[in-house]
């Protein structure tokens, strides 16, 4: 059923990708834009929701956390990806940053179900997942990237528009969109989100690696080593925002490369991060 139900959810982002870019592409006097616009934002909302039922069908189904292997991590990445980008939508009608926020999340959730089925977890994974150090490590760094992620696409957008200002051709386009200060502010908004929940995710996996029950090399473990990267380019992104007042394009070229190693830092295998025994799936 979780499956089915991935596969509208798929269909969703797309076709709600397709309608929001197509809303950015057709005329300002072509009529049917509005018609576009408002059917992108209804299948963001319905993929929104039919992916959150999947993800809790999926828990019910195999009594675990929604989290317990990477590909059901990219999962729920996308969908809170898809989250914050509906909650961009309500604070600052940032509707252009729908083509990149969707795309992202299908590819993602492509990845995602081409990744599943390959490898289930054992009980003692999901007791393990389950303790509240473990989970808040998890829920944490992962709601960080969600954050990241739509700051990604808000500095993409932002580079597109400061491209057409600069080239200025297509002004009579960028009528349609936010003002470049707005997406800026979204994306450092975002940006000042994302860091402490990053910051809360590495404190709370040290201290349950600390604790015991991980192996000896896990504070030089790849994924570690990433995830202590992955913070100092936001760091560095907040620093040059903050006190050296990099240009908002300097900035976003930041956020573009944080993006990439958020997902290097999703898919890096790891040793220290294999909770237990991993099984084939039964077929």
């Amino acid at each position: 059923m979780s499956v089915a139900i991935l596969g509208l959810t798929l269909t969703c982002y797309l076709l709600g990708a397709m309608f929001l870019g197509a809303s950015l592409l057709l005329s300002t006097t072509e009529a049917r834009r509005p018609w576009f616009l408002i059917s992108g934002r209804l299948f963001a909302v319905i993929g929104a929701v039919l992916h959150g039922v999947a993800i809790g069908l999926r828990c019910i189904e195999l009594k675990h956390p929604p989290f317990t292997t990477p590909a059901e991590s990219l999962s729920l990445l996308a969908w809170v990806v898809v989250l914050v980008y509906l909650g961009l939508e309500v604070f600052w009608k940032l509707w252009a940053a729908g083509p990149f926020a969707l795309g992202l999340s299908f590819l993602m959730v492509v990845l995602g179900a081409v990744w599943s089925g390959r490898a289930a977890r054992t009980g003692q994974d999901a007791a393990l997942l389950g303790e509240n150090a473990v989970s808040l490590h998890i829920l944490a760094t992962i709601s960080a990237m969600g954050a990241f992620a739509l700051a990604f696409c808000c500095a993409a957008l932002y580079l597109v528009l400061h491209h057409i200002l600069k080239s200025k051709q297509g002004l009579v386009w960028m009528k349609r969109l936010p003002p470049l200060k707005t997406v800026e502010t979204a994306a450092f908004t975002l940006v000042a989100l994302g860091f402490p929940l990053l910051s809360l995710g590495i404190l709370s996996g040290m201290a349950r690696a600390m604790g015991g029950g991980l192996s000896p090399g896990w504070a030089t473990d790849p994924k570690t080593l990433m995830a202590y990267l992955v913070w100092g380019v936001y760091g560095v992104y907040l620093i040059a925002r903050l006190l050296l007042r990099w240009s908002p394009v300097r900035t976003a070229y930041i956020l573009l490369v944080g993006l990439v190693l958020c997902l290097i830092l999703l898919a890096i295998p790891s040793a220290a991060h294999q909770f237990g025994e991993v099984r084939p799936t039964p077929s």
